[in-house]
């Protein structure tokens, strides 16, 4: 059973295409999903999984999505989390639980939400075991409070009750040992698989008067301040050598950021469906990855190693990473030698590092073959579900019934 607040979302990016990639191997009939109505109603699931849901409402209160909104948000969380924790029941879905008597569950929380509902879904219940999974460091600074707990010993408390973890990094599990004091007694740690059945067909590279860098993904605020320094150096490189750089995002990134990218000569390459996106990357000539320099972040870009670094591993196009030295994108990048990490944020020395890498970019090849490597031996679908596969076996074998 996945209890998550994210969904099986082939299409939808981030959390959501990782677990579908990560849970593809499933038969649907054996899989049991729960997660909440506001989640499944704006990322519906991929038809494959898409009749294994249900789901459960936990807003009383929704705040309208304007100022007034912003203003009684703080109310509505504290009021929305205590109402629940008091009042909530959840029969109908706890009934449909036992039914199902999943022997394994795999807690992926993406928000508070995913954290406080496991525990209100699985009272009195007999569960065998449960896994949390964890992506990212979202509870950083985290302060969320309501009548009898707290976001914070929450998250403790579930790491300390099941000592089973899958975790996207193992610096993002060294995050949590230290921050919860508390040690798994086995860790998996789980990379966004890729299917290289349908890898793309990728030319030969050749020198050539013009260079495209492309980005594919969302833009949020813990990946923008460093894309943004990105194209401000890819324009002042513009000045020495013909570079473009084009960004593939959901509609809504761009046209948040439009009226700023557009003044750095940024273009929008649309959104493309997943199933697409890596033969779209494969005529690129650099791949652009990137996590925040702000403090407010540094947790996420020390813990989290983004979905696309295998994605564009596939694309056979070589990687640019720009982040702090820290970023466990860049950790990766080292362990493997399958890309160019640039670790400042001066927007001159970005442009300067940038003219380098392209005019080595012929040399740079032999980092993209030892991605490719990386990737047949460690990140395609069947080896990453038999990593899976293996954990939960093992897992469900050393029972422990709390």
């Amino acid at each position: 059973m996945l209890l998550s607040d994210a969904t099986l979302c082939a299409n939808c990016g981030g959390i959501s295409q990782t677990l579908y990639n990560i849970f593809s191997f499933a038969d649907p009939k054996n899989i049991l999903c729960v997660s909440s109505d506001k989640e499944f109603k704006a990322f519906a699931p991929s038809e494959r999984f898409l009749s294994r849901y249900i789901t459960y409402k936990f807003e009383i209160i929704e705040p309208p999505k304007n100022r007034l909104g912003q203003l009684i948000t703080p109310f509505a969380e504290w009021f929305n989390y205590s109402f629940n924790n008091i009042f909530g029941r959840y029969a109908k879905i706890k009934s449909e639980i036992k039914a199902f008597d999943p022997d394994v569950i795999i807690a992926c929380p993406n928000g508070p939400v995913g954290v406080f509902m496991p525990f209100k879904l699985l009272e009195g219940i007999n569960i065998k075991k449960v896994i949390p999974y964890f992506m990212d460091d979202w509870m950083f600074q985290t302060k969320l409070k309501w009548i009898g707990g707290n976001i914070q010993n929450k998250v403790k408390a579930l790491l300390t009750a099941n000592p089973s973890w899958i975790m996207i990094s193992k610096e993002l599990s060294k995050i949590l040992e230290q921050r919860y004091d508390v040690i798994p007694r086995r860790l998996l740690e789980l990379h966004n698989p890729v299917d290289l059945s349908n890898a793309p067909h990728v030319l030969p590279f050749v020198k050539k008067d013009t260079y495209t860098l492309a980005y594919a993904g969302a833009l949020w605020p813990m990946h923008y301040d460093s894309f943004k320094i990105v194209a401000q150096g890819v324009k002042q490189l513009r000045a020495k050598r013909n570079v473009k750089l084009i960004l593939y995002s959901p509609a809504g990134f761009w046209v948040n950021y439009k009226d700023e990218l557009e003044l750095l000569d940024v273009s929008y390459g649309g959104n493309i469906p997943y199933s697409q996106i890596h033969e779209k990357l494969a005529r690129a000539d650099a791949l652009i990855l990137v996590s925040s320099f702000l403090r407010e972040f540094y947790s996420h870009s020390k813990g989290s190693l983004q979905t696309k670094m295998t994605d564009y591993l596939k694309a056979k196009r070589l990687i640019i990473s720009c982040g702090p030295e820290y970023s466990a994108n860049h950790n990766f990048i080292k362990k493997h030698q399958c890309g160019v990490c640039i670790e400042t944020n001066d927007v001159d020395e970005v442009a300067a590092q940038l003219h380098e890498i392209l005019n080595n970019i012929e040399a740079n090849q032999q980092l993209v073959s030892n991605g490719w490597d990386v990737l047949i031996n460690e990140f395609t679908f069947e080896k990453v579900h038999k990593k899976l596969k293996d954990f939960i076996a093992e897992s469900v074998e050393n029972v422990t019934v709390s």
